[in-house]
């Protein structure tokens, strides 16, 4: 394994290149199709969201059809509610834009009159505004984590490779979840400020490994990182797949969902990447390390 690393760890930095070719030509698609890069949820874009809890049967394509035969123009979503451990719905999430409060309501009071019914309002300004904002945030959390970086290993090179790594992360898990259809809500905005989070604390892990501690030769100490690194990753993974298959909250679910496909690609951009580009500087200042 040594052997074949050591050798062939420049050419392993093609497949997260890829991944971000990949990811980014995903996107600028999406974005040339539809105007955005990834859509997103009454929550952010503004519109209407009625959860209701009913026991009678449940027809998603008879409801959306219904309601666009009374609301021409409108964009409809449907979600089912089902109780762990059964098949059962239980109830619907219904979401809808370019329609109004009183027409929704109207169409829910008489499709079910006896179901316990709770509405929500989101204005398109308040939507937008609350959008960007997270967007900020993210942004400036992520220089906010450069900075760090850069003072803590005070190496262009090895802080980039952290930065870079971070920045591959979002990226591709974006674009993933772009080809999934999701729809993008405040709790996944806040995801991706945890990705951010998650996807640095192995690479900086392994730079201080790698870079800073002196005992054993180089790969030991890359083996050892990778250890640690992994039992990280594949402890969270699990957990959160749990977490992902047990809970009942569309909010939990798209959380956890995004931080599961983000720590996938972190396997990726730490191990074939950040490890890549911190043995090849290693190796060019071979007579400090």
């Amino acid at each position: 394994m040594e052997k074949f690393y050591m050798k062939n760890y420049k050419k392993l930095l093609l497949i997260p290149l890829i991944l971000l070719i990949l990811s980014i030509t995903v996107l600028l698609v999406q974005y040339s199709n539809n105007g955005y890069f990834i859509d997103k949820d009454v929550s952010l874009k503004g519109g209407i969201s009625a959860t209701i809890y009913t026991n009678q049967e449940i027809n998603k394509n008879q409801i959306e059809q219904d309601f666009l035969q009374e609301n021409p123009g409108a964009e409809i979503t449907i979600r089912t509610l089902s109780t762990i451990g059964t098949k059962q719905d239980n109830g619907i999430i219904i979401e809808v834009t370019e329609t109004s409060l009183e027409k929704t309501k109207e169409f829910i009071n008489s499709n079910f009159p006896n179901a316990d019914t709770s509405i929500q309002q989101t204005g398109a300004g308040l939507g937008e505004s609350f959008f960007k904002e997270m967007i900020m945030a993210i942004i400036f959390a992520f220089i906010l984590m450069g900075i760090v970086v850069l003072i803590t290993f005070r190496k262009i090179l090895p802080s980039l490779a952290v930065i870079f790594s971070a920045l591959l992360d979002i990226i591709a898990t974006l674009a993933i979840v772009s080809l999934l259809g999701m729809k993008l809500s405040t709790a996944g905005i806040a995801a991706f400020l945890m990705i951010i989070g998650y996807s640095i604390d192995s690479d900086i892990m392994l730079t201080t490994k790698v870079l800073k501690r002196k005992a054993g030769s180089l790969w030991e100490r890359t083996v050892i990182a990778f250890k640690t690194g992994m039992t990280m990753t594949l402890t969270t993974i699990a957990a959160l797949s749990i977490a992902f298959i047990i809970t009942n909250s569309i909010i939990l679910k798209q959380m956890f969902g995004i931080v599961l496909i983000a720590l996938v690609i972190d396997i990726i951009s730490t191990w074939c990447m950040n490890t890549g580009l911190l043995i090849w500087y290693i190796k060019k200042n071979e007579k400090t390390y």
